[in-house]
């Protein structure tokens, strides 16, 4: 039996398999490391850090830069954000048919490394890779530093 792999590490449709099954998302928990309480601090802020690690960019930011350089906290709010990937989720996690399609997306500033994992608004009939996004926030006084402070990703 051959490996499934990702389309990005491979190139090869013939080893994309489909495993039927439902993915839990929502039951797992992200910590991004030391940075973490200045991420929190600026989500509560309405505001979305990354660490820059010399010329790189990544969103959340690392505990350690990949290089070696040290890693400068900035803020990529206003970045230019586009999906890289996503997923289109028709049935809640008990199989039960959604009122509408929600999506899920990999979505980063442009000149990112790595991103976010979050749910997009967006008509399902037009996202795609390469979309141009942009955080939308919950209302300061509902924010608690979490990354559901970002209610979403919305079409630029």
């Amino acid at each position: 039996m051959k490996e499934a792999v990702s389309w990005e590490k491979q190139g090869k449709i013939d080893l994309l398999r489909h495993v039927p099954g439902k993915m839990e998302v929502e039951k797992y928990v992200y910590t991004p490391g030391i940075h973490g309480l200045e991420f929190a601090k600026a989500l509560r802020e309405g505001k979305i850090l990354a660490g820059k690690c010399g010329e790189e960019l990544y969103v959340p930011p690392k505990t350690f830069c990949p290089n070696g350089s040290p890693e400068e906290l900035v803020d990529v709010t206003d970045a230019e954000w586009e999906v890289v990937t996503y997923t289109i989720i028709h049935e809640d996690l008990e199989g039960n048919k959604l009122s509408e399609p929600q999506i899920v997306a990999v979505v980063k500033p442009v000149e990112a490394v790595t991103g976010l994992i979050h749910y997009v608004k967006a008509d399902p009939d037009l996202i795609h890779p390469g979309m141009r996004v942009r955080p939308v926030f919950k209302k300061p006084e509902e924010r608690k530093g979490l990354i559901t402070d970002i209610e979403y990703f919305e079409p630029v």
